[in-house]
């Protein structure tokens, strides 16, 4: 099951049905039994603003599976929405090595790059993504926000913050 975080985040659960979610389980998470009650009381938890306690379950989480993909975003988008984009940039970027075709894991990592103004970085994981994916219209949305706002910066030297969305998705 995924779930609504307001912001607007989606977190989305590893422990939900294969027939729901196109992720598997490594034995180490299925082995934990209460893993996912942890993973509802960090989904809680982050409904409640209290990130830094869901970011300390979904790292005890890590500590019996630390090759989750899913939980590797998660933490990468608490992190994000606490302003730490170099440390959500390391969790995104986790989560892809593990899950190379994480599209959503992708296009979190391109939201903390331009964050951090790697802008041409960006683009790259927008690319993977609609190399895997040619037809996800908001990856393509926010490419053209990038490529606009670098043409401003080449044109002006000044850039628009606000010229790139900052939605994470799953």
């Amino acid at each position: 099951m995924c779930f609504l975080v307001h912001f607007p985040v989606l977190i989305f659960s590893p422990y939900s049905t294969q027939s729901q979610c196109s992720f598997s389980l490594s034995h180490n998470t299925l082995n934990m039994p209460d893993a996912p009650d942890l993973f509802s009381e960090a989904i809680e938890l982050v409904e409640q603003g209290q990130l830094d306690e869901a970011l300390d379950i979904f790292q005890a989480l890590l500590k019996t599976d630390s090759n989750n993909a899913i939980v590797w975003n998660n933490i990468g988008i608490i992190r994000f929405r606490q302003g730490e984009y170099r440390e959500a940039l390391n969790a995104f970027g986790q989560a892809t090595d593990i899950n190379p075709e994480f599209t959503n894991a992708w296009f979190n990592k391109s939201l903390a790059l331009v964050h951090l103004g790697k802008d041409t970085e960006a683009l790259r994981a927008l690319d993977k993504v609609l190399k895997l994916n040619p037809r996800d219209k908001e990856a393509q949305s926010q490419r053209v926000l990038i490529v606009r706002k670098m043409a401003q910066v080449s044109d002006t030297g000044k850039t628009d913050s606000q010229s790139a969305q900052s939605q994470l998705r799953v």
